[in-house]
């Protein structure tokens, strides 16, 4: 019964999940990917970010409650900067 209620929890909490794609310049090493990475990780409500060096870029996916500017914020922390991708 518990595992059953766990992926019911998960399966709520992706339901109102947000996709962000971000262009994090500066980052030229996989360390820097990690650095963004976690600093990513660290924002309450985000439930998972792919960061990719080569790239430049992020892709979070997040609570509805997870603002482009808490990101942002905690991108910057770590020496870099956090852009939406404007998808055409």
């Amino acid at each position: 019964m518990g595992r059953i209620a766990l992926s019911l929890l998960l399966l709520a909490s992706l339901a109102y999940a947000k996709e962000w794609k971000l262009h994090i310049n500066g980052m030229h090493c996989i360390a820097c990917t990690l650095a963004v990475k976690k600093a990513l990780m660290n924002v309450s409500g985000v439930q998972e970010a792919k960061v990719n060096f080569k790239n430049e870029s992020a892709i979070v996916i997040a609570d509805e409650k997870v603002t482009l500017r808490m990101m942002q914020d905690a991108v910057g922390q770590t020496g870099y900067t956090a852009m939406p991708i404007v998808q055409k």
